[in-house]
Order: C-alpha cells, then sequence, then structure tokens
C-alpha cells in the first residue's frame, strides 16, 4: 500500500507497521463512539431530546434545544383536540390534517400511521422515551397530560383488540396451519 506521506511494503516490518496503523485509527473510531455516547447520556439526564424533533417541533441549531414550530404545533394540537372528541377517526383526521395544510416531510399528505404515531407519542405533553426508558423532557409541551390520556382511552376504545368476542368459537387461537405457521382462526358467512 503507497500513499502520498507513507507507503506499507509487504515485509514484515511493513506488516507490523501497517498493523499498528490499523490499531490507532480504531482506538479513534472506539474512543469517538464513546464520547459520543456519553454526550447522549449526559442530554438525557438533562432531560434533552437527543434527535430530531418531532413534528410540531423544531430543533434549534444555535442552542441545541428543541423549539415550538410556530405553524404546526396547533395543527397537532388540533389532532389531538378531534381525537378526544371520539367523534373522528384515523382516517377521517389524516384528511382534516391535509385540508388544514398539514403536509409530511416529503410535502404530501400524512397516512393514518403518522396520526396514530403522534397521538400515541407522549413528547407532546413533556416525556420522552429512549431505548426503553422513560425521561422526563424540558422542551416546552403542546398539550396537557390529561388531553393526552383522553385520546389514550378512546384509542384504546376504539382498537379492535379491546373489543370483546360476540362469538366462540371452541378451537380459536390453538390451531396452527402445518405449511406456513400461521394461526388459523374461526369466522361465520351467510
Amino acid at each position: 500500500l503507497k500513499f502520498q506521506t507513507f507507503w506499507f511494503e509487504p515485509t514484515p516490518q511493513g506488516k507490523f507497521i501497517l498493523s499498528v496503523a490499523f490499531g490507532q485509527s480504531k482506538y479513534y473510531i472506539d474512543n469517538l463512539a464513546e464520547n459520543v455516547k456519553r454526550g447522549i447520556r449526559n442530554k438525557l439526564r438533562r432531560g434533552e431530546w437527543p434527535g430530531w424533533a418531532p413534528t410540531g417541533y423544531l430543533n434549534d441549531r444555535n442552542n441545541r434545544k428543541i423549539i415550538l414550530d410556530p405553524e404546526k404545533q396547533q395543527i397537532v394540537k388540533k389532532l389531538f383536540d378531534l381525537y378526544a372528541t371520539n367523534k373522528y377517526s384515523l382516517g377521517q383526521l389524516k384528511d382534516k390534517s391535509f385540508e388544514m395544510g398539514f403536509l409530511g416531510k416529503t410535502g404530501k399528505k400524512i397516512c393514518k400511521a403518522e396520526v396514530e404515531r403522534i397521538l400515541k407519542n407522549e413528547f407532546y405533553y413533556g416525556n420522552f422515551y429512549y431505548i426503553g426508558e422513560k425521561y422526563e423532557g424540558t422542551h416546552p409541551p403542546i398539550i396537557s397530560k390529561n388531553l393526552f390520556d383522553r385520546v389514550q382511552q378512546v384509542m384504546k376504545f376504539r382498537s379492535r383488540a379491546t373489543r370483546k368476542q360476540t362469538k366462540t368459537f371452541v378451537f380459536r387461537g390453538s390451531l396452527k396451519c402445518g405449511e406456513c405457521g400461521a394461526m388459523v382462526t374461526a369466522d361465520t358467512h351467510k
């Protein structure tokens, strides 16, 4: 291997020097990774979100803080308020958000999954999760904890998983397909 400032010949001494250079570069990378992890841990202890701001917030590059997005924060709050009334589905909220001028990062209409992600995100009332741990944030909340809890109750009520089964089938949940391993379910038809 030849570079402008140094080269490594295929001799025992050249191979040894190359392995030392690789060792130094590996040490540099590992040390850099540890410093980044330490910085993230410090940010989390201070209650600061260490990544890109979610919808409704902006990253302030000068102060390295998360601030409210003057345009989208009102729309996010409105989405929470509308869903808490239990009169709107996720699909209707998606269309309503488009009417209010709420577009995704690509400039297109957001999908139902994005609306659901917003409504389930605790970041909007002041807390956040990072790698499975909960932290109390220092960012300004968009909604109250009470509103967030009401939205979660509506979401739980509307969820298909929590609805009571009206019919009972004897072997439901106990049979698997021998070919693909998927669960066999039952249904009634006219």
